[in-house]
């Protein structure tokens, strides 16, 4: 199993930067610009236990997979969404996003993944895989967050 992480300062508060995992298709795009779909297909009655059908599209590759809350925190000062999938039916997929209440107007976003390959042959390959996907991500999610909140 591959891990990655990353953490970031976001001159936005914590309210605006948590909207984009609200499991709303359109704040989830402006972050998640791929994601074609995102619907509940099934409700648990709390948010951990629902599932949602998600659409990822990349150029003429496109992916449908079942995304299931494993654990939510909607806190004043700290907010957690943790879900997980199977991605093409060769890699176990799990991912948090952390937010925590630095200030009124600050907050600290820390995005953790990891990926276990079903299949052996692909542990080699997702040994030399890098934290750049990673990366891109807090920074988009940073520069979106803090661009939205400097033009309210």
């Amino acid at each position: 199993m591959k891990r990655w992480s990353e953490s970031i300062e976001i001159e936005a508060p914590i309210e605006q930067v948590w909207q984009y995992f609200d499991q709303s298709l359109d704040q989830m795009k402006k972050v998640m610009p791929n994601i074609v779909e995102h619907r509940r297909i099934h409700s648990s009655g709390e948010a951990v236990g629902n599932v949602y059908r998600q659409a990822y599209s990349l150029g003429e590759r496109n992916e449908d997979y079942e995304v299931t809350i494993v654990e939510y925190n909607d806190g004043e000062t700290e907010k957690k969404l943790t879900y997980s999938y199977t991605l093409a039916g060769v890699y176990d997929i799990q991912a948090t996003y952390l937010l925590e209440k630095i200030g009124k107007t600050k907050t600290k976003f820390t995005y953790l993944s990891s990926n276990r390959p079903r299949r052996w042959y692909l542990r080699l390959l997702i040994l030399f895989s890098n934290d750049q996907a990673v990366t891109n991500f807090v920074r988009r999610v940073k520069r979106v967050a803090e661009e939205e909140y400097q033009s309210a």
